[in-house]
């Protein structure tokens, strides 16, 4: 056929009579599999259950939760121990799911289609988080929502699966409230033993550096200090007793020395011969033997001075040693003092052996002023002995002050250190005090159910209608897709017919005129085939019209209940009042258990 040749409308109708078989017989293929699959698909129900989130009852400032997170974190956790392997299983076995499934496919198999048959619906919108301010999307409800193809137990498996939620939110509450408070414990326990030990450290660094503590220092060093007054003061009455008893050894050493030297010395002897002297010296001349007689006793009497000088010096020496001895104290002091008297007592009795013996053995045994300062001297003695004590022993404390003044420093570091390790824990223990105080708190507002729970406000129902297939919509499809693969079918067929059915095609066709036409001669068999095919027209009419009724009835409502509705007998608010069941009471997490 050429592109340019046109069709009216004749030719349509031509066309369309020849091609009616063609049309008629893809539509009602078409038709009848869309049919066939609106009436065979197995109806699947849907039942849902509404949860909804409720805050807490009592004010955070009263009572504070340990249940922080974010209520889609709590869901999407409970999602997965409500899709785990053991749950799904426990359900499909307690509500005898998926028979024919499970005759057919693998368990895994079964519980993916269990899982795909399940889905968790988030209601959410925008508020204010109480925490920061800031404006957030938060979930305030959920659906639970399940599709399978028994009603009833679609019914019951969403209420349970809701059910679940609401016990496993219960549980993860409590569970993560108990964690807290346990954990609380723990570490309140452990940072009373930390306290204890840095107490029991504290008692040991101050028994062991009594003294050195830094807030000792201070009265340490005005301690100190009055110390080395007292001191001062004891040197200055020591040296005021150490020149007493140098006046008083003076004394008795000058009583000695008088006494020993009764009647005339060589002194006044000296004197005596060197008058005679200078007397022979008038008269005589140097030489002569009185002059040299008088001059050779000078020479002598001299010499005798001398060494009664030095005997006396010795002398002298002697009893201040003797006096050092008398005050040493302790075995090794006095062995050396000791050992100067015997070197002394030598000395002098090399000189003038009597001036040894005198001095061993007093004459003075029996004169009362001597008595009497060797008494004084003694008391002088005994009160520098003492002095010296006292002085001995402020030393003493001023050298224990000076270290310990010393060891403040290091001590210091260690106190301070150790005080604030204790100032750190006993902060936190305080910390950890008061929030296991609301831990416990929390474990009683979780078990009374009065923090964030779980509420079902919609329990699911019967669902009297299934969800899928759309009986009407695939009937719908299949009489519109009937139509078009038939026009589709009959114009391919018409398009690869090479067949001339009218005189001007051929005349077009052939470009050359058409000289006669003879009209088409029917015989038996075209009558039989033209009776057949409207028999079949007419019983593919009756087929879509069957379709058709089936399909409303079955998709979309009972002809009994279509036909009293048009008779006007029934109103369709009074028949869809009687199919929808009273709505049952809210149901809360506390009932659900």
């Amino acid at each position: 056929m050429e592109s340019e040749n046109t069709t009216g409308l004749p030719e349509v109708l031509a066309i369309a009579r020849r091609r009616a078989g063609a049309f008629v017989l893809t539509f009602v293929v078409v038709f009848a599999v869309a049919v066939a699959l609106a009436l065979l698909l197995p109806p699947v129900y849907e039942a849902k259950t509404t949860v909804l989130v409720e805050e807490q009852q009592i004010p955070p400032d009263m009572v504070r939760t340990t249940v922080t997170d974010f209520v889609e974190q709590r869901l999407q956790m409970i999602t997965q121990q409500v899709m785990s392997r053991q749950s799904l299983l426990d359900l499909i076995k307690r509500f005898d799911l998926y028979k024919k499934e499970r005759k057919k496919e693998t368990t895994e198999e079964v519980i993916d289609g269990f899982r795909e048959d399940i889905q968790l619906n988030p209601i959410s919108t925008e508020v204010v988080d109480k925490r920061t301010g800031r404006p957030m999307t938060a979930t305030i409800a959920f659906e639970v929502v399940y599709q399978g193809e028994n009603p009833a137990k679609v019914q019951q498996v969403a209420n349970n699966l809701a059910t679940f939620y609401l016990s496993q939110n219960l549980k993860a509450r409590e569970e993560h409230a108990k964690a807290s408070t346990e954990f609380l414990e723990k570490e309140t326990t452990r940072l009373q033993e930390e306290i204890r030990a840095i107490d029991t450290k504290l008692v040991e660094l101050k028994e062991k550096y009594l003294g050195s503590l830094p807030d000792q220092k201070m009265i340490n060093m005005q301690t100190m200090e009055r110390m080395s007054r007292d001191r001062d003061a004891l040197l200055t009455r020591i040296a005021d007793f150490k020149s007493q008893r140098e006046q008083l050894a003076a004394q008795l050493f000058t009583r000695q020395a008088t006494a020993r030297k009764q009647g005339p010395t060589a002194k006044d002897r000296l004197k005596e011969l060197r008058l005679q002297e200078a007397q022979l010296l008038s008269k005589y001349s140097p030489d002569h033997p009185d002059v040299v007689k008088v001059r050779r006793e000078i020479a002598e009497v001299e010499a005798d001075a001398a060494t009664q000088q030095q005997v006396d010096n010795l002398l002298h020496e002697l009893f201040n040693t003797r006096l050092a001895l008398s005050s040493a104290e302790g075995e090794k002091a006095k062995a050396p003092i000791e050992a100067k008297v015997a070197d002394l007592r030598k000395q002098i009795h090399a000189l003038d052996p009597q001036a040894a013996m005198e001095a061993e053995e007093s004459s003075l045994a029996n004169d009362p002023y001597y008595i009497a300062t060797q008494n004084q001297l003694a008391g002088v003695e005994t009160n520098i002995h003492a002095l010296n004590q006292e002085v001995k022993a402020v030393e003493e404390r001023i050298e224990g002050l000076r270290k310990q003044i010393l060891l403040t420093p290091k001590v210091g570091a260690e106190y301070d250190r150790l005080m604030e390790a204790k100032a750190n824990r006993t902060a936190r223990y305080r910390d950890m005090r008061q929030k296991l105080e609301e831990a416990k708190a929390s474990i009683d507002l979780e078990r009374g159910q009065m923090a964030e729970r779980f509420s079902i406000i919609d329990p699911a129902v019967f669902p009297e209608e299934p969800v899928k297939p759309n009986r009407l919509a695939l009937t719908l499809i299949g009489l519109i897709l009937g139509v078009g693969v038939g026009v589709g079918v009959a114009a391919a067929r018409e398009a690869l017919d090479t067949g001339f059915y009218s005189a001007n095609r051929l005349a077009h066709a052939a470009r050359l005129p058409v000289l006669a036409v003879i009209g088409a001669i029917e015989t038996a068999a075209d009558r039989s085939r033209r009776r057949r095919r409207r028999w079949f027209a007419a019983g593919t009419v009756v087929g879509v019209m069957v379709a058709a009724v089936a399909t409303v009835h079955f998709a979309v409502k009972p002809l009994d209940v279509l036909w009293l509705q048009v008779t006007g007998k029934v109103t369709a608010a009074e028949e869809e009042a009687e199919r929808t069941p009273s709505p049952p009471p809210t149901q809360s997490t506390g009932e659900e258990r």
